[in-house]
């Protein structure tokens, strides 16, 4: 059951499956009957945002997840894959597919590198969600996962944002075991990433993803029901 509270920086969400926070107005609502509701979906590295959008995908809501989309816009042979080339070289490149492993390592050692991504790869993802965001739907609401929703303000834009949270200790191990990856790695990609504390800052409903799938699930439900009847 969401629970209201004062403070967005409670360290400490107890036992309650679902941490409701201040409502914020958003631009784009429900009441002036622009769109159907769109609500933002983020967290940190391993906290748990794929297996929240796949539970919502059951409930039969209608998601779209940003590092699918930044997938898609540079699948081999489309002209986002010949742009990020041209942008970034052809060494990142086999035989025309992106090798995004040895791009995402070094985008975490250039900030300049990254940058170039992200001026080639964001406008195109950005097209793809305003392109969503404005087709028809029978979804009651929709969910669009994003782990920049904040820092690229699109949170600013949609009528809510979700904040699935985890524990630091949480994320490098579950990060480490997901990606066959040392915890040190890890810990570097959580270092470059939007404080926690930040995040939750910008938090219109938390999910709390320390505990198990049940757990998770419960929360999701308990969500999608006052989503629904707002």
């Amino acid at each position: 059951m969401a629970t209201p509270i004062d403070d967005p920086l409670r360290s400490t969400f107890g036992n309650c499956c679902l941490v409701l926070l201040v409502s914020k107005s958003h631009p784009l609502t429900k009441e002036n009957g622009l769109r159907t509701p769109v609500y933002g979906l983020t967290g940190g590295i391993a906290s748990g945002k794929s297996t929240v959008l796949e539970l919502f995908d059951q409930l039969g809501i209608e998601t779209r997840d940003t590092d699918q989309l930044a997938r898609q816009v540079v699948d081999p042979g489309s002209p986002g894959a010949h742009a990020l080339e041209q942008a970034i070289g052809s060494q990142y490149f086999v035989d025309g597919t992106l090798n995004r492993r040895l791009l995402r390592q070094d985008m975490y050692q250039s900030a300049s590198l990254k940058q170039q991504v992200e001026s080639v790869v964001h406008p195109l993802v950005r097209a793809a969600v305003t392109a969503w965001i404005a087709s028809d739907t029978n979804s009651p609401y929709r969910i669009l996962c994003s782990p920049l929703l904040i820092e690229t303000e699109q949170h600013q834009t949609l009528d809510g944002v979700i904040v699935v949270d985890a524990p630091e200790t949480c994320q490098l191990t579950r990060g480490a075991q997901r990606d066959n990856d040392s915890t040190a790695r890890v810990q570097q990609i959580i270092d470059s990433q939007l404080p926690r504390l930040t995040r939750l800052e910008h938090a219109t409903y938390v999910i709390d993803n320390s505990n198990d799938l049940t757990s998770l699930t419960n929360q999701v439900n308990a969500l999608h029901e006052t989503l629904t009847h707002d």
